[in-house]
């Protein structure tokens, strides 16, 4: 017998079931199907595109993101836009007193032939001539969106020791403001360009002519040229690559810890993610809430017009016809504000998958920059995820173990359909550019979900190998008879209830119309027991336990265990 709060518009997974009984002829495939399709269309695929608007990078701006151009907020992207040009800036990097105060240090230290050039790693001689380079250039660090996002001054970061190193002059103004990892692929190039420049020189001082005093000094300036651009050449084929590259990297990494380290734990990171998990919380708890009342309401209503049809088949009047749908909807909606606590439910875990989900997508941009689609699957991930744990943790139905696993299982079905049906989702909605191709994409990502869930649940539920594995499990736990005594009896009382909602309780014609009426518009087995329970105080009948009090059932049951 299912518990009062396991309705089947949850699909949660019918434990009552033999699962070595049911085969794929008699599973009820249309009307699962339905259900997991309808509730997929106005959840997933119907309010999320109403209350969520998914964008390349999530809501929060994160330095990963910003550093790709990807912003999450146009007054993020606005303020960078306006931070200004390096060149109206470039005379504050070169003044700045660590500068000043850097190159005076290792002035002295070259006089004392103690400068050490980490770029070649050898030390400086007194006679070459010396430069401070900007490790990660001046123009870098200005132009830097993540610096901009952390609202840190360029001067200063750029100016850090630890980005500051002394070279030789001929280093520092071929690499100008090129990033040191592209400077190390262009260098080779850059030699080779400087050889073939220092053959032609060569060739053509071997032409120049000395014959007067004006070609003798011509001769000699390129002389000079050419010895310089040997000590060029020399100088820059002894740069030590790796020395070069972990000086870069060390830089880097104490250049982004600070910019990490200021921005993620500010107020303005901190709070534009808080206010971006209760935005989703809010939004999912909603999507959540609202998609269930639909679902009910669709699958009642529609449980409904068969009965409805079927009244109204010998005399068949339009005007009938509407008053009994009005009658019905009016029924529904009664019973559905009966049910608020299982919306608020709903609302609740939809809350906190969306706090999760909002959380997890902000922390995988801080590394990577999540695609809408991505967004989505995350979204759908944590809505399965949060049903899942708050079952292990509680256990509201007290299932047994083996009963807990199967539950847990089908949920976590769920979530995989769902992703699955994202991503069919996501790659349909590329193509499908054309009038109604997003609903048709929609439709299509819905059909997969429900397909995925319905086949996984059969597979995990009520093929044989998952039988032999349940009832292989089900026998190293302990008392194992006793449970399955217990299912007998279960089996039995399930059959009583269905005996005794037959009876007609001694009615009149009329009150058993209005009674077969009211017995017919119950969709659940929690209202049929509503209904039961009010006629059977009505009419004086005893049952031998007292309906809607557990201790007196187990009671009852017990007693039967016994016999």
């Amino acid at each position: 017998m299912l518990h009062p709060s396991f309705t089947p518009r949850e699909r949660q997974p019918d434990i009552d079931i033999d699962i070595m009984q049911v085969t794929a002829a008699n599973y009820p495939w249309a009307d699962e199907l339905e259900k997991t399709v309808v509730n997929s269309l106005v959840t997933s695929f119907g309010l999320d595109f109403l209350l969520f608007k998914d964008k390349l990078g999530g809501d929060v701006n994160t330095i990963h993101n910003v550093r790709q151009k990807v912003w999450a907020t146009e007054q993020e992207s606005q303020r960078y836009e306006q931070r200004g040009d390096y060149t109206d800036h470039k005379k504050a990097y070169h003044q700045h007193e660590n500068y000043k105060a850097t190159g005076a240090r290792d002035k002295g230290l070259q006089q004392e032939g103690k400068l050490h050039d980490v770029y070649r790693s050898k030390t400086m001689a007194a006679h070459e001539q010396r430069n401070l380079d900007h490790v990660i250039s001046a123009s870098e660090i200005h132009d830097d969106a993540g610096r901009v996002l952390a609202e840190l001054d360029g001067v200063a970061l750029a100016n850090q020791s630890s980005n500051l190193q002394t070279t030789h002059e001929s280093i520092n103004k071929s690499k100008k403001q090129t990033p040191t990892t592209e400077y190390i692929r262009k260098l080779p190039d850059l030699i080779a360009s400087h050889e073939d420049g220092l053959a032609k020189d060569t060739a053509r001082l071997a032409t120049m002519p000395r014959d007067t005093p004006e070609q003798v000094h011509r001769a000699r300036e390129m002389e000079d040229r050419i010895r310089k651009g040997q000590q060029k050449i020399d100088t820059l084929k002894s740069i030590d690559t790796q020395a070069m590259l972990a000086k870069d990297s060390a830089a880097r990494k104490a250049y982004d810890a600070e910019i990490n380290r200021r921005y993620y734990t500010s107020s303005k990171f901190l709070g534009a993610s808080a206010s971006a998990a209760c935005s989703a919380g809010w939004r999912m708890g909603t999507r959540q809430m609202l998609g269930m009342v639909l679902a009910e309401f669709w699958f009642e209503l529609r449980s409904s017009l068969p009965h409805i049809l079927e009244k109204l088949r010998g005399d068949f009047r339009f005007s009938a016809f509407l008053a009994q749908v009005k009658r019905t909807m009016r029924n529904i909606w009664t019973r559905l504000q009966a049910r608020f606590q299982d919306f608020l439910t709903a609302f609740r875990e939809g809350v906190f998958a969306g706090i999760l989900s909002s959380v997890m997508t902000t922390l995988f941009n801080i590394f990577a920059t999540t695609s809408k689609g991505m967004i989505k699957i995350i979204r759908e991930m944590w809505a399965q995820l949060v049903k899942a744990i708050k079952l292990l943790a509680f256990n509201p139905e007290q299932l047994p173990f083996v009963e807990l696993c199967k539950a847990v299982v089908t949920i976590l079905n769920s979530g995989v359909a769902a992703v699955l049906g994202a991503i069919v989702y996501a790659e349909l909605a590329a193509i499908c550019q054309f009038p109604f191709g997003g609903e048709l994409a929609a439709f299509c990502g819905a059909l997969v979900t429900g397909v995925v869930t319905l086949g996984l649940n059969y597979f995990i539920l009520h093929s044989a190998v998952a039988g032999k594995v349940w009832g292989f499990v089900q026998g190293l736990m302990p008392h194992n008879g006793v449970v399955l005594k217990f299912q007998a009896v279960n089996a039995e009382l399930d059959r009583y209830l269905g005996e005794l909602a037959r009876l007609e309780f001694n009615l009149d014609p009329s009150e058993l119309e209005a009674f077969e009426e009211a017995l017919s518009d119950c969709t659940t087995e929690l209202e049929r027991a509503g209904l039961l329970k009010a006629e059977l105080q009505t009419r004086g009948l005893e049952l031998p336990f007292d309906m809607g009090k557990p201790a007196s059932t187990r009671k009852w049951l017990a007693s039967l265990a016994k016999t």
